[in-house]
């Protein structure tokens, strides 16, 4: 287990949200009046770290995921929260560094972690993840005044400048690209962004939710972000990958009411205008690759989990009529 400390620096470590169950008389209130609540018609409750509260771990990041004097902003908590209150579950937030949110889950002092985490088969293997919330990859960043608008590809940055901040995986691809003229390397986003603006680099590949929240906050940046075509021969620069959420393997009940609340989340179209109200709007954020790299790792051609955390799923549907 490693070491971190919670970040509750000027933060409420139990932003309490409005939700339902208030004990027997309650539920006989409503039964009275109406179906009786979720969570007291099913025998068994939901088992959290914290009873009646699902505690959730992220970064403290916008537009994905943070607290504002005590309420949970960004997509993946609005998102966490929508489900949350259909499992009659209260939301408790705690921000930590990027290490700690995973370990976090693992040893159980969390129920949740999100965040624009992708799905890798090394994670699969110790947490149970999420169906993907979205999916993400090369986004390139440029001058408003650059001739793309739906798409860019590699042969498009041959001759022109790219840059990227030291350690991104996308680096090695970004030198193989024949014919580039200069693969430019930061230390930090503000860097490399204020090159493209004053156009001492052409296009930039950085984290793409983060680049469309700066924009929708700044205009006046005159950035835009455009995603990149998908080519085999670039596979860390061009491939998308899946935004998931993960949950500790002996959690299963939480796990399966998260991930059916996340498709119905989909299914009634509520992730599109959560994610465009962050500035999130590109539609390829909702387009799943040609395909899924978890078939046959976590889950089957039916999108059954499978492998080591495979189990009978609990059927939350009633949560979600």
């Amino acid at each position: 287990m490693s070491d971190f400390k919670f970040n509750t620096q000027g933060v409420s470590r139990r932003a309490v949200l409005k939700a339902a169950g208030y004990g027997s008389l309650a539920a006989m209130a409503a039964s009275a009046t109406g179906p009786m609540s979720f969570a007291f018609a099913a025998d068994k409750p939901i088992k959290t770290v914290r009873p009646g509260y699902l505690t959730a771990a992220c970064l403290g990041d916008m537009p994905l995921g943070a607290l504002r004097e005590g309420v949970p902003v960004g997509t993946d908590l609005e998102l966490l929260k929508l489900i949350a209150d259909r499992l009659e579950l209260k939301l408790d937030v705690l921000t930590m560094g990027f290490p700690a949110v995973v370990e976090a889950v693992r040893s159980g002092r969390a129920d949740w972690f999100g965040g624009n985490f992708a799905w890798n088969p090394m994670r699969s293997k110790i947490l149970l993840l999420t169906d993907p919330v979205f999916y993400t990859g090369a986004y390139v960043i440029m001058r408003d005044s650059e001739p793309f608008t739906d798409s860019i590809t590699v042969n498009d940055v041959k001759g022109r400048t790219i840059g990227a901040i030291t350690g991104y995986f996308t680096i090695p691809d970004m030198k193989k690209i024949e014919g580039v003229k200069e693969v430019k390397l930061y230390d930090n986003t503000d860097s490399c962004l204020r090159d493209v603006r004053a156009g001492r680099l052409d296009f930039a590949v950085l984290d793409a939710p983060t680049i469309d929240y700066m924009i929708l906050q700044d205009p006046s940046l005159k950035l835009k972000q455009i995603p990149m075509a998908y080519d085999e021969k670039f596979p860390s620069l061009t491939a998308k990958f899946e935004a998931i959420w993960g949950v500790h393997p002996q959690n299963q009940d939480l796990f399966d009411g998260v991930n059916q609340g996340l498709r119905w989340l989909k299914a009634t179209d509520q992730i599109k205008p959560v994610l465009a109200k962050y500035g999130i709007k590109n539609p390829d954020y909702l387009v799943p690759p040609a395909k899924d790299p978890r078939i046959g790792v976590d889950r089957d051609e039916k999108g059954n989990v499978i492998g080591p955390f495979e189990h009978p799923a609990r059927d939350f549907s009633q949560a979600f009529a």
